[in-house]
């Protein structure tokens, strides 16, 4: 039995991505201006207070600040190139409405956070999660996850998918039973493939 999903069809590609990395973009700045205050403080306890302990101790705390800021710093600019990647995916993917399949972008998944995109039409339905360029062992697992999830709820098999927004042209492979599809090959690849719900 088939169950109905809603959705709101007007989502642009990436938006609960972009809207993550934007939090994580404001709380460094936060932390930048933090930092920056820290910084005068110590900078008045040595010279203005003569307070060279407590100024020792608030160069310290500038430290940690930093060691965390600059963790922040490499995690944050990682969301913002997904969040560039997954947009650029959703504009490549639309391309094939015109060809009767339907594209979802941002599908909510309870305990999963989203689904980037999810494509059905006369080759099948595939769940699409979106990379830079390269992947993880955690991400073809939580891929085939998903679409074991989404199955569940629509009733009919769905093909993991792990696009690879940046990486050079090759052939799409299956790993671990998860299609590795380059973004230049992607939309070619949904038209002709045929892979039903072997595994």
């Amino acid at each position: 039995m088939e169950r109905v999903v809603s959705y709101d069809a007007s989502k642009r590609p990436a938006a609960w991505v972009r809207s993550r990395a934007r939090r994580r973009e404001r709380r460094m700045w936060l932390v930048i201006a933090g930092g920056l205050l820290m910084m005068v403080l110590a900078i008045w306890l040595a010279l203005g207070t003569r307070q060279e302990i407590l100024a020792f101790g608030v160069v310290g705390a500038m430290y940690a600040l930093y060691r965390f800021a600059d963790r922040e710093g490499k995690s944050t600019a990682n969301w913002i190139r997904g969040a560039r990647s997954e947009a650029a995916v959703g504009e490549t993917l639309d391309e094939l409405r015109g060809d009767g399949f339907t594209v979802i972008h941002d599908l909510e998944q309870a305990g999963e956070g989203n689904i980037d995109h999810v494509v059905s039409g006369p080759t099948g339905v595939f769940l699409i999660e979106t990379k830079h360029r390269r992947y993880e062992e955690n991400h073809l697992r939580k891929a085939k996850r998903q679409a074991a999830k989404l199955h569940d709820e629509l009733g009919v098999w769905v093909t993991p998918v792990i696009c690879l927004d940046q990486r050079a042209s090759r052939e799409p492979y299956r790993h671990q039973g998860v299609w590795i599809v380059c973004r230049d090959r992607l939309v070619e690849w949904l038209r002709a493939h045929r892979g039903g719900a072997t595994r």
